[in-house]
């Protein structure tokens, strides 16, 4: 699998992820501060998250992103 199809993959996982009732999308975000997305899959989760819509937060990796 190629880096694109993996950050895909990561994004699609986000837009699933957000939709649960209970997670915290700012959260999420946060956690990426401590422990940077050093993944294709990852970046693309943090970019999702970032992009969802719902997030009240940013991050210092986005604008970062592929």
């Amino acid at each position: 699998m190629d880096s694109l199809q993996e950050y895909h993959i990561g994004r699609e996982a986000a837009t699933k992820a957000v939709d649960a009732p209970d997670f915290d999308v700012d959260q999420g975000i946060a956690s990426f501060d401590n422990d940077p997305p050093d993944t294709p899959f990852q970046r693309g989760y943090l970019r999702g998250l970032l992009k969802c819509g719902y997030a009240t937060t940013t991050s210092k990796w986005d604008g970062i992103l592929v």
